[in-house]
């Protein structure tokens, strides 16, 4: 018996558990080498610009951001589990790249040509591993909301965001103590560990039984109309995604040049807030309707922003990385459930797909742009840009509802 023919007696939650672990798996290997591959392997073992070594954590957004062009509308024909293998497949490749990127200085010697293979070769691990969470999160996603329904939807959708940010937190962990196994090195045993999990991965997924794609009534959908359908959606999470991604890649920067205490503490609240809201606050989605709530978490990232701005001091950072968090949590699957009202279940893949590129895409510009704000004008405007550009996510969103064939749920279609 398939999914989409059971009948469940248990919780939602629970329904979607047995799913959600892949991507706990997939995120948990995203985390395990990004206190590692960059600072320790690019810049400090092969002797590259910090530019670069952080060049090498983002291009791994650029790889997710990529694949999902793709992955949205292969879902809908194959059928998730199909796309997931081929998430996991990315995912053991990318773990035996790293374990390869770490041999090459030690079997060629430390050299220009043996930088450069092995930057090249470390580089390749990050869009490979980009490219299995894109697979990974859009598949699991879909499969998910078969398995609980459009009553539901924001219970799928949050699960994702719990073990995504709570997978990367352990792995983050993880990983910083598998590299001091090998300290000459450190990223091999982050490989080898990598591998054998995505090994695990594809292994246990052979016991699942897939659901059937749902067949569609008309021609498939383009990517391009896909996120015409949420852009008015997608342009709120970008707006978020503006407070989010500066606070993720500035906190610790942030606190160095202050010479403050206490990063430890703000990333833990920061990630407390987020976890803690989409666990027991996201049901207020499907009570009272996703845009509410999503414009709710704009203002609320807002705050966060103004507080970094006005509050310059330790316990400022602490409550601006709390707000941050708690704003952010249900912004996506706040507006995540209306992305996929837009059409009908059998094109939720790509309409997922569609939807998440927007944050893929605007954590890379914004870390680009932000970064460059606040080179030359300071911590005080780059917070307070990114805090303006949250609060006009409610505008956007507003006047791109108003575009014909935007954001309109099938029913009212």
């Amino acid at each position: 018996m398939s999914d989409e023919d059971a009948t469940y007696t248990c919780s939602p939650t629970m329904r979607v558990m047995p799913v959600v672990l892949f991507n706990l798996l997939v995120y948990f290997v995203i985390g395990l080498p990004n206190a590692i591959i960059g600072a320790q392997f690019v810049h400090n073992t092969l002797g590259f610009s910090t530019a670069i070594a952080a060049s090498t954590i983002s291009l791994q957004y650029i790889g997710t951001a990529m694949g999902r062009v793709i992955v949205g509308h292969r879902i809908d024909v194959h059928g998730p589990k199909a796309i997931l293998r081929y998430g996991l497949i990315f995912c053991t490749i990318s773990g035996l790249l790293m374990c390869l990127a770490a041999l090459i200085p030690g079997f060629m010697g430390l050299n220009d040509t043996s930088r450069y293979v092995a930057l090249g070769i470390a580089l390749i691990s990050r869009l490979f591993i980009g490219w299995s969470e894109s697979c990974t999160s859009t598949s699991v996603t879909t499969w998910n909301l078969r398995r609980v329904g459009p009553a539901h939807s924001s219970v799928a959708i949050s699960w994702n965001g719990v073990t995504s940010y709570g997978g990367i937190a352990v792995g983050v962990t993880v990983g910083q103590f598998l590299s001091g196994l090998l300290p000459n090195i450190r990223l091999l045993p982050v490989g080898i560990f990598a591998t054998l999990l995505g090994i695990g991965g594809i292994i246990l997924l052979t016991f699942y039984k897939a659901i059937k794609p749902l067949p569609s009534k008309g021609k498939p959908m383009s990517f391009a109309l896909a996120v015409k359908k949420v852009l008015p959606y997608g342009a709120a999470l970008a707006a978020g995604s503006v407070g989010f991604g500066t606070v993720n890649s500035f906190l610790a920067l942030y606190y160095t040049d202050n010479h403050w205490t206490g990063l430890g503490v703000a990333f833990g609240v920061f990630a407390a807030c987020f976890i803690f809201m989409r666990i027991f606050v996201s049901g207020q989605i499907d009570k009272h309707g996703g845009v509410p709530i999503a414009y709710m978490s704009l203002v609320t990232e807002a705050i966060a922003m103004a507080v970094f701005c006005l509050v310059h001091n330790p316990t400022g950072g602490l409550i601006g990385a709390a707000l941050t968090g708690a704003g952010f949590s249900l912004l996506f699957p706040a507006m995540g459930t209306m992305a996929v009202r837009t059409d009908g279940p059998e094109f939720h893949g790509i309409l997922i797909a569609a939807y998440s590129i927007f944050t893929d895409l605007t954590i890379v510009i914004s870390s680009w742009f932000m970064g460059g704000l606040r080179d030359h004008m300071g911590w005080g405007v780059m917070f307070a840009v990114a805090g303006v550009l949250c609060i006009s996510g409610i505008a956007f969103s507003a006047i791109f509802s108003r575009i014909p064939g935007c954001g309109v749920p099938k029913n009212a279609a």
